[in-house]
């Protein structure tokens, strides 16, 4: 008896969508490697001279605080009276905010064109870390092939752009926290389990085994 190739066990409809359980573990991987590498960088960049700026900011407007608390000791209503009316020491701890927040975005960015550009532009699948490892990739529908290399750009973009810049304005380190639960809850809202992320590149994620050209790979 003829045992059965590979191609012959396995049963997957073309183009078909991961298990949601498959997609959170891919997505969750990502993002952990995305906060790891942001936090390596954001340490590194701190003792480099881009960081000259933030630390002569900072260095000023916590003397200013030492000094106010040093004069009013344990009042901490007069205390916060004297900064709250110290222009000099509110400008100052809002350009090393700035600053901060300046060196956390290049650090961000860096990270992130290391997990969602430059991995799925060195591999044919298109896929994150997360998603080679879970073996899902992005498909295009529109030209029923993988991910284009402008759709990778897109979606980097966006990421970088809306879940990134945007959402650690107001979140700071939780943002790592929030984006995992805000991509469930986008993936829940429809058949495809996309993100508003794939819509906007155009994208769905699939099982690379199911893909119609896997033996172009």
């Amino acid at each position: 008896m003829n045992n059965p190739s590979q191609d012959e066990r396995v049963r997957i409809e073309p183009n078909s969508k991961p298990y949601l359980f498959k997609r959170l573990i891919s997505d969750a991987f990502d993002i952990l490697v995305v906060f790891i590498l942001f936090m390596v960088l954001s340490n590194v960049l701190l003792s480099t001279p881009l960081a000259n700026t933030y630390n002569e900011h900072y260095d000023n407007y916590k003397a200013i605080e030492r000094k106010v608390v040093e004069q009013y000791e344990d009042d901490t209503k007069a205390i916060s009276d004297a900064l709250n009316n110290d222009s000099y020491y509110l400008d100052e701890r809002f350009a090393a905010n700035l600053h901060s927040y300046l060196l956390k975005l290049f650090a961000g960015f860096i990270a992130e064109a290391v997990v969602f550009l430059i991995f799925p532009l060195i591999f044919k699948t298109r896929g994150t870390p997360g998603k080679l490892l879970m073996r899902i990739m992005p498909f295009c529908e529109r030209k029923q092939t993988r991910a284009t290399i402008p759709s990778i750009i897109g979606k980097f973009a966006f990421v970088f752009i809306i879940d990134s810049a945007f959402l650690y304005l107001f979140t700071g380190i939780y943002t790592f926290i929030l984006v995992p639960v805000i991509r469930l809850v986008e993936m829940l809202l429809n058949k495809k389990n996309n993100t508003i992320c794939d819509a906007v590149s155009g994208v769905t994620m699939i099982e690379q085994l199911s893909y119609n050209g896997i033996y172009k790979f």
